[in-house]
């Protein structure tokens, strides 16, 4: 016999759900443009209604009050008797600044809250959570900040190379390297000491660019003419090489002026040659007059 219910008796009506469409099971890297610091983004709920009568929700978002990320939803959102729907949550970033000064792989929780309207206030609530986080950005970029000035042949010049981390994220120089065009006899010298370097977020607490003193030497042959310099710096975070390109005149030197080797490379100075060439000409008559006294003083016989 099937057993009598009590008068007034409700069974209770199928439940509602609330879920992800989207897949966070492992967290969501958010999509970031790493030259605008722009945000872009979206993941999916679902909601599902068991019910034989419709139902509404509003729904309501949670970050961290700390994270550049803002968030929006649909809400309210009327879902059909046993019914689903998909509601699209879109994710944006608050300033360029805030969001590349953020620590990246740094997870905070969206909190997704879908409450029943009822006119009773006494409507069921459901929430739902995903971890998320902002991708590392590597970009390594070489910067010359003064072109350096024009110089003889046969001397050095020494000039500043600047490196800037463009990134959200601590990165180091694999590799840095000169390319001179046009100039086989300028010689670009100091970079070898880059490789290894660590270079933090630049504009970011105030941090700077890290600075480089290179030297630029012309052999004494070099001819007049402008070289083109390239640099090249090559990033650890993602491997990838960013150059800057500068152009420096170099004077040809005075043949006059040229001491030594003509592939030597250092400051000419005529006046050292001068010093060094030869005694002045009254100690050389002086000397020579002694050597032929000498020569000339007979020699003594022996006596019987």
């Amino acid at each position: 016999m099937a057993p009598i219910l009590p008068v007034g008796a409700q069974v209770d009506a199928p439940s509602w759900e609330l879920g992800w469409e989207s897949d966070v099971e492992d967290g969501v890297i958010l999509n970031l443009d790493g030259n605008r610091w722009s945000i872009s983004h979206t993941l999916e709920v679902w909601i599902a209604n068991n019910r034989p009568f419709d139902l509404e929700v509003e729904m309501e978002l949670e970050l961290p009050s700390d994270v550049p990320v803002e968030a929006e939803i649909d809400s309210p959102v009327s879902v059909g008797a046993n019914g689903n729907v998909t509601v699209e949550i879109t994710f944006t970033g608050t300033t360029a600044d805030d969001v590349r000064a953020y620590a990246p792989a740094s997870a905070f929780v969206l909190t997704v809250i879908a409450t029943e309207a009822s006119q009773t206030n006494s409507g069921s609530t459901q929430d739902i959570d995903a971890d998320l986080e902002l991708p590392r950005v590597h970009r390594l970029e070489p910067n010359v900040p003064q072109a350096p000035n024009p110089f003889d042949a046969g001397t050095w010049i020494e000039m500043t190379l600047e490196i800037n981390n463009m990134g959200n994220t601590r990165d180091a120089v694999t590799e840095a390297e000169a390319e001179v065009r046009s100039c086989p006899q300028l010689s670009v010298l100091g970079l070898d000491a880059v490789s290894g370097t660590v270079v933090e977020p630049t504009g970011v607490g105030g941090q700077g660019p890290t600075e480089v003193t290179v030297r630029l030497e012309a052999s004494s042959s070099h001819p007049g003419r402008t070289c083109e310099i390239r640099f090249i710096v090559t990033s650890e975070g993602d491997g990838a090489s960013r150059s800057t390109t500068i152009e420096v005149d170099v004077n040809a030197a005075d043949p006059d002026e040229v001491i030594g080797d003509v592939n030597d490379v250092g400051t000419s100075d005529s006046t050292t040659q001068e010093e060094a060439g030869a005694l002045p000409l009254p100690t050389s008559v002086l000397f020579v007059a002694l050597l032929l006294a000498v020569l000339r003083r007979p020699i003594p016989s022996d006596e019987a």
